[in-house]
């Protein structure tokens, strides 16, 4: 396979409005994990309550998305999930992983970013709220994977029934694309990924033991306090050492990927987790194809900033699911002799 690699086409127009909002987020605090919570969840309340696309529920109701949520049933709890139906019959369905550092975050906070799917591209959306980890509660990385994967083996079992669709899709954005490759390869164990035709991670966390580029990056970072993020991710896992890091239950970059479907990267030029995406686009492209996004000068979680570099992104994304659409055959509909 051949790993296709290309930059996101933005004007000087858009670059300059692209610096303009990474000035602006360089006076935000850094999250990192002394007081990690707090600072999270401030900034979080400030970035998206302050936003001009802040979800509503008038919002969704224009653009004839309907809101469900079900509970999935996963030993002595359940895990909430959040369902986003486009107006007519769906096309395929996407199983969505929301990100925030494994600590903050909700389905919910996805909305913008997974309402034009169902609007526009006809996708049903299905959004986890997996347990976010805390010391105080004892919750741990695993607890989030375990809610993921009750949720996702639901999703493969159930979206026929639910959506009349079997072209279904994995996305997961920063921590939610740690959860959803760890997520696919356990579908693929158990014999249950062969529906997915795709996945898309859009700046994601590979390695907990840190890539170069997050070994390098300095205070000058942007959102993400760059002198201790590899620390920051080793406590994720507090009981191992660096070998232990890396081993594939926890970081995907170092697993067999053999058996996954195709996958879209995305990152920002100035994401110190850049080399997380550029590692495992490498890995997976040597066993399904594989295409990596570049987005020019912008930091870690730009799509949840507005303006051109998340308004691009969300285009890439889009094509790249019609492509995968246009290609996926139903075996229903090959049974029934229809193409």
């Amino acid at each position: 396979m051949t790993l296709i690699v290309r930059p996101l086409d933005l004007t000087p127009v858009q670059m300059r409005a692209i610096k303009r909002s990474n000035a602006r987020l360089a006076l935000v605090p850094r999250l990192k994990v002394d007081g990690w919570r707090l600072t999270a969840g401030q900034w979080l309340t400030a970035r998206v309550g302050s936003t001009a696309e802040r979800v509503t529920a008038a919002w969704l109701k224009r653009l004839g998305v309907t809101v469900e949520t079900h509970r999935i049933p996963h030993g002595d709890i359940e895990v909430p999930v959040r369902i986003l139906r486009p107006a007519g019959p769906p096309r395929g369905a996407v199983l969505d992983i929301h990100g925030g550092g494994w600590v903050v975050g909700s389905a919910g906070l996805n909305d913008r970013i997974n309402a034009p799917l169902a609007a526009e591209a006809g996708l049903a959306v299905v959004s986890i709220d997996y347990r976010l980890l805390n010391d105080v509660r004892g919750v741990t990385l695993q607890d989030a994977v375990d809610d993921c994967l009750a949720a996702a083996r639901w999703f493969v079992a159930s979206a026929f029934d639910l959506f009349g669709v079997e072209r279904l899709f994995v996305t997961g954005e920063s921590a939610g694309a740690h959860l959803a490759a760890l997520v696919l390869l356990a579908l693929r164990d158990e014999g249950l990924a062969g529906t997915v035709r795709g996945c898309v991670f859009t700046y994601g966390v590979f390695s907990l033991d840190g890539t170069p580029s997050v070994r390098a990056a300095g205070p000058e970072t942007l959102l993400l306090n760059g002198p201790t993020m590899a620390a920051d991710l080793a406590r994720l896992v507090p009981d191992r050492d660096a070998a232990g890091r890396r081993r594939p239950d926890v970081s995907p970059l170092y697993a067999d990927l053999t058996g996954l479907p195709p996958a879209l990267f995305l990152t920002g030029d100035l994401d110190p987790l850049r080399d997380d995406s550029r590692l495992m686009a490498e890995a997976w492209s040597r066993i399904a194809p594989a295409e990596l996004v570049t987005v020019p000068a912008s930091p870690h979680g730009f799509m949840h900033f507005g303006g051109p570099a998340a308004a691009g992104a969300r285009a890439v994304i889009r094509t790249w699911l019609e492509t995968r659409l246009s290609e996926a055959v139903d075996p229903v509909s090959v049974d029934n002799g229809n193409r």
